[in-house]
């Protein structure tokens, strides 16, 4: 059986299918049951696509600051 942090663990290599057929095959099988897990694939399936087709964001220094500031606390 495989579980919703196994397909988390897995999920770029069946994005990129370099998972074994058996390996694919049960994540598939666990995805198409677990609406959390469906729904956490589709959004990152939308973030690769959104990141490889629209341009850079740039973001003005002050908020780039603020947002380093936040991510370092998080470290």
């Amino acid at each position: 059986m495989t579980s919703c942090r196994e397909v988390a663990r897995h999920v770029q290599e069946q994005l990129d299918h370099q998972l074994s057929r058996s390996a694919y095959r049960q994540i598939k099988q666990h995805i198409e049951r677990c609406p959390n897990c469906t729904a956490y694939l589709d959004s990152l399936k939308k973030t690769v696509y959104l990141y490889r087709h629209e341009p850079d964001p740039r973001l003005p220094s002050r908020t780039r600051r603020k947002l380093y500031a936040v991510l370092h606390l998080h470290d």
